[in-house]
């Protein structure tokens, strides 16, 4: 929870909000909506995946050539991939356009690609946070969106004009860049003026835009089956949502750390007119960051309180984001047809963030995640044991907890670390979550093997639920306030040494020791972190 600062004649943009303009007025309620529909879209070049790349044997989409083929007709008859026995002149495909697959055979020996264009699209979003964070900083929220969103639907055009399938690999990795710059300026655009009491909350909150984009995704390409059409229509939003950014404005809190100090008040101003309020009378420091400077990972990573913390969430992070997409691509393998199955699974991780809202706000961020982590867990070790129709039941279920812990994960994160590195903290986070996210379609490829088909649900499992059980080492956040810097955590003045011994490869030692020519790491205090 962000705490509210003390006055102290200039006000920082929290206070102001606070005390003043408001907090969550409809000027805020506005922003939020328009910038959060950005995410609609950048969710729909995500969700893509579940339906361009579907097997098309799975689906029966092949027919003999031979009626009176008796081998053929038996190996049609069975479930799987029993044509990968036949030569190919026995059979063909009733519709080579419905999916990658079919279009350039990726199936038997080849289908591992399927998994590998969804891996290398999740690379692609680590690569765009990397990227737009830094140009968010430097030319503002707004300017990000606008060419994230340009780029994610000149990668969407591409990919369905693709002619070949490393063509259309390097397409998605486009896409995954400027769907990640499109996800990160368009929830900063979002959240950032609505005040600090209300701005986790609606950070939260911006799930709902997300699974809004996977219902339309599902829509489009029940009704448009071929995957070129159905990745055209999918890229048209992403071209069309910049006409949205002349009716928005600039991130007030992002003009005021710019130093564009007279921008950041007319923008407070134009807020607290459509709340029906007033700016405050006092001035506005300089700067948001209130005198505390955002520090980097290698800070955190040299701070033992703060480095137990964040590499547990770095954990619960990947762990959730692997569960989460893994058992959205399994669910074109369950019984059902998929499009069904994809509908019922966003509904119902809308009903999941929903409950999530209502648990976190009585229970906290560390119970909620925990046991949501645990359902996704256990869910996963459910579909590795029982029947083909008692999987789907199981992978929604899954998909409620994974869908859950994801929406709270940034938030608990924040929560659990001070205000000077929250910058770094979220960043590798969220990269954190594509990693794992990378994982799932990796762990899909043994899919591919009859005896491996269940190895996949057995990996998810444990991991998750090892997560979850992590969590159990972490403070509640519930009523508690974010201290402001590193120092005010505590936990950095003993003088304990952790005994690393860096490897004596040329150039290490010298990076890694600090000044006091030790030959070991001073990190400070090793406590255990009991709170």
């Amino acid at each position: 929870m962000t705490a509210t600062l003390p006055n102290r004649g200039n006000l920082t943009f929290d206070e102001a909000l606070q005390q003043s303009v408001g907090e969550l007025g409809r000027g805020q309620r506005c922003r939020f909506c328009l910038a959060g529909l950005a995410l609609v879209p950048a969710a729909m070049q995500t969700f893509t995946m579940y339906f361009v790349a579907l097997d098309p044997f799975r689906q029966q989409a092949w027919w003999c050539n031979d009626p009176e083929d008796l081998s053929c007709q038996a190996a049609q008859r069975a479930a799987g991939h029993s044509a990968c026995h036949l030569p190919p002149e026995a059979w063909h495909w009733l519709d080579r356009g419905q999916s990658i697959a079919s279009e350039w055979d990726l199936v038997c020996g080849s289908a591992w690609k399927l998994h590998l264009v969804n891996a290398a699209y999740f690379g692609g979003c680590i690569i765009g946070i990397s990227l737009f964070v830094g140009l968010s900083e430097h030319l503002g929220r707004k300017k990000v969106l606008g060419c994230a969103a340009t780029l994610a639907g000149l990668s969407g055009l591409a990919g369905a004009g693709a002619p070949t399938y490393w063509w259309y690999m390097a397409a998605r990795v486009c896409s995954g860049v400027a769907a990640a710059g499109m996800t990160l300026a368009g929830r900063a655009l979002a959240t950032e003026p609505i005040g600090p009491s209300w701005r986790g909350v609606a950070g939260v909150t911006t799930c709902f835009f997300t699974i809004l984009g996977g219902l339309f995704t599902v829509l489009l390409a029940f009704l448009v089956p071929g995957w070129r059409a159905a990745t055209f229509l999918m890229a048209l939003p992403c071209l069309l949502y910049p006409i949205l950014l002349p009716s928005m404005h600039e991130s007030p809190a992002w003009l005021l750390m710019a130093g564009r100090k007279g921008d950041a008040i007319a923008g407070l101003a134009a807020i607290a007119s459509a709340n029906k309020s007033r700016l405050p009378e006092a001035p506005l420091q300089d700067s948001i960051a209130a005198g505390a400077e955002q520090k980097g990972l290698l800070a955190m990573l040299h701070h033992a309180r703060l480095r137990k913390r964040l590499l547990i969430m770095l954990t619960v992070s990947a762990a959730a984001s692997q569960v989460y997409f893994g058992l959205g691509l399994s669910l074109q393998n369950m019984a059902g047809p998929v499009h069904l199955n994809q509908a019922l699974g966003f509904t119902i991780e809308a009903l999941g963030c929903g409950v999530t809202l209502l648990v976190m706000m009585r229970c906290g961020c560390r119970v909620t995640v925990a046991y949501s982590m645990l359902q996704g867990g256990v869910a996963c070790l459910l579909c590795a044991v029982t029947s083909v129709g008692l999987q789907r039941v199981w992978a929604l279920a899954g998909r409620f907890g994974a869908a859950s812990a994801l929406s709270l994960t940034q938030l608990y994160t924040a929560e659990l670390l001070s205000s000077d590195v929250h910058n770094g903290a979220l960043i590798t986070t969220a990269q954190a979550g594509h990693v794992g996210a990378m994982a799932g379609p990796a762990m899909m490829m043994l899919t591919q093997l009859p005896a491996a088909a269940s190895v996949p649900f057995f990996v998810w499992g444990p991991v998750t639920i090892a997560a979850a059980l992590l969590l159990s080492l972490l403070p509640d956040t519930l009523g508690s306030s974010v201290p402001e810097t590193m120092q005010d955590m505590g936990g950095a003045s003993s003088a304990r040494r952790l005994r690393i011994r860096w490897p004596k490869l040329p150039g290490v030692r010298h990076v890694f020791k600090r000044a006091q020519n030790s030959q070991w790491i001073r990190l400070g205090d090793v406590d255990s972190d009991q709170e």
